[in-house]
């Protein structure tokens, strides 16, 4: 065997070598991990509320490690016999927790990966790409001769910006005679060959798609910022639901424990010939109700908690309890500034809608896509340059002493059959058309949900004054009712109705106000004003302006 099959041969499979040791797949992930995160940052900063630090990778920690365990003066009678000691957790908590490990939260933060990657193979097409393609063989002919040979071809190619394709490549073969006449063949050939559309804009049909998916991705992030905003305030609203419910079993054991009192109190009393059985046997029935709605209540309780735990990615068995003080806080901030007038709203969220952002770009791709179907309805006429150089027999590395030509061409293409195209074109000019007026859908509808949300939140604002002092006059209620029963004013059933009254009232109360915090809230979402961290975290305003009342 010669020297210029070895000089062939010897590379070539030190290459494969290297290919199988070099590249692993972990070499490939991180590469487009790697990829995915500078396109990520880069683009984040384009986008409105958009976070530059981005990872898909699951935390390898415990979500609930840190958490302290709820005091016992805090717990429920139910909870405080549970065997696993339940853990505290606040608002910022749940917030991280929920960020962290949501499944909902997982996939949409991998859409937002996926979209950079899709975005990573569109750029690459205008990079150059190598290959080296090698192929090695052994034949045998019906006249008892054995050859081996071997081919290789490294080579490139280039998608230019103008729609022209650049190819170059330098084929080696090797073919080595075993029998008959013993003997080595070699040889060389590189070509370059350049191919640019006349007719049909090439350039609008090259960079289309890469235009179209760096277009996508900021869309991507926009969408993924406005669910980051939806998912908050849902879990925010969850988790004072929560809290709402607990609430309200502590208000029914209050009441039951007060009807078990006024009854003790009735029967005491009909001891005394003061009041009629007929009364005492209404406070016996009202025990027998309020028991029954205790145990309701906590039902509810329990399977609103063991929802919430789902929603934040944790099993339903944790043992966990949500911070009542949260509640509490809300009692103590009472109401917040009043947001910006109706109008003043809806001109906010017509200017940060990042939804509505993205249809009207929208526009713009539809307009591009009707420009790039017209272009494919031109005839078609490429011009084709090329050169090839050959080197001598069993001299492949001496292009000196081969041969060489160039050519020059034109491959025309006339548009006898242009059904498909004519249908795309047609097909482009609906969805631009369609794309217009989902502009002004979009708008339509973006006003009516900021004002459907300032409704909520003006609403909010009138039920709790009018709950917080229902409470007011039913607890003066109770105490009324039951000094006029001391002094034989008043009947038993006036006392238990005062008492029922109350209850309700109070638990109208806890609801008013969690549907003022979520609804002031939901308002800062709809006009897309709201701000998450890092970690999940709400990052409320620095408030709201003044509005007036012509603007309700």
């Amino acid at each position: 065997m010669n020297n210029s099959f070895i000089a062939v041969t010897l590379p070539a499979l030190m290459l494969l070598a290297l290919l199988q040791t070099g590249c692993s797949p972990a070499h490939y992930r991180r590469q487009a991990d790697r990829e995915v995160s500078d396109i990520i940052t880069a683009k984040s900063r384009e986008v409105p509320g958009a976070q530059e630090e981005f990872s898909i990778e699951p935390a390898e920690v415990d979500l609930l490690a840190g958490l302290p365990t709820a005091p016992p003066e805090i717990r429920l009678e139910d909870e405080t016999g549970n065997a696993q000691q339940p853990l505290l957790l606040d608002l910022e908590n749940a917030l991280h927790i929920a960020a962290t490990g949501s499944r909902e939260y997982q996939s949409r933060k991998e859409a937002v990966f996926l979209r950079a990657l899709a975005l990573t193979g569109e750029r690459n097409r205008f990079q150059p790409r190598f290959f080296w393609n090698i192929r090695g063989e052994s034949t045998y002919d019906s006249n008892d001769k054995w050859s081996a040979g071997a081919q290789s071809r490294p080579g490139a190619e280039w998608l230019l910006s103008t729609g022209a394709r650049l190819s170059a490549g330098l084929s080696t073969t090797a073919t080595r005679f075993l029998s008959g006449d013993p003997r080595s063949v070699a040889g060389s050939v590189f070509d370059l060959t350049l191919t640019q559309p006349l007719l049909r804009d090439g350039r609008i049909a090259a960079i289309e798609p890469l235009t179209q998916a760096e277009r996508d991705m900021i869309y991507e992030l926009r969408e993924f910022v406005r669910f980051q905003r939806r998912f908050t305030v849902g879990v925010l609203a969850d988790y004072y639901r929560v809290l709402e419910q607990r609430q309200r079993v502590k208000n029914q054991q209050v009441n039951y424990d007060n009807i078990v009192r006024i009854r003790r109190r009735a029967e005491a009393l009909g001891e005394a010939g003061r009041v009629p059985e007929l009364q005492i046997d209404r406070a016996r029935q009202d025990e027998l109700s309020a028991s029954d709605s205790l145990d309701a209540a906590l039902q509810t309780y329990y399977r609103a908690l063991d929802n919430f735990k789902i929603t934040l990615g944790l099993k339903p068995e944790t043992s966990l309890l949500l911070d009542p003080a949260e509640l509490d806080r809300l009692f103590e901030l009472e109401m917040a500034p009043p947001p910006p007038s109706r109008r003043e709203s809806i001109e906010i969220a017509l200017n940060n809608r990042l939804d509505l952002a993205t249809k009207k770009q929208e526009v713009e791709d539809a307009r591009r896509r009707v420009l790039v179907a017209e272009n494919a309805l031109n005839p078609g006429l490429d011009l084709v340059l090329g050169s090839t150089a050959r080197t001598d027999t069993n001299r492949p590395v001496d292009f000196a002493g081969g041969t060489r030509s160039s050519f020059a061409r034109l491959d025309a293409e006339l548009p006898l059959e242009r059904t498909d195209e004519r249908n795309t074109y047609r097909r482009r000019l609906i969805e631009y058309d369609r794309a217009e007026r989902d502009v002004q859908a979009g708008r339509d509808a973006v006003v009516l949900e900021v004002t459907n949300r300032w409704r909520d939140f003006d609403r909010a604002v009138s039920s709790y004054e009018i709950q917080r002092r229902s409470v007011e006059l039913a607890e003066e209620r109770v105490e009324s009712t039951e000094m006029l029963l001391d002094a034989g004013r008043a009947i038993m059933r006036d006392v238990l109705d005062a008492h029922e009254d109350l209850l309700r009232a109070q638990d109208r109360l806890a609801g008013t106000l969690v549907d003022f915090r979520v609804a002031a809230l939901e308002l800062e979402r709809d006009m897309d004003i709201l701000v998450i961290g890092e970690e999940g975290q709400l990052k409320e305003g620095e408030g709201y302006y003044e509005h007036t009342d012509a603007d309700r």
